[in-house]
């Protein structure tokens, strides 16, 4: 049972988009991002679980100044 101020492990593909977009390997225009994310057959995201492994991310297309 959680406690009050236990967080949820954030799942790993999140971390490495964060990381990706700080370091400006993704766009920062307003605008539809497409990405692909491939995830290791042994991931948790297939069982419902938090994702562990160290997925392959990349940006399939942008289409900037679309915000939806």
């Amino acid at each position: 049972m959680e406690q009050k101020g236990d967080t949820i492990p954030q799942h790993n593909y999140v971390r490495k988009i964060q990381q990706m977009w700080q370091s400006g390997k993704l766009p920062r225009e307003v605008g539809y991002h497409h990405l692909v994310i491939e995830h290791d057959d042994f991931c948790g995201i297939w069982t419902g679980q938090r994702c562990h492994c160290d997925p392959d991310i990349r940006l399939k297309f942008s289409l900037t100044g679309h915000s939806n």
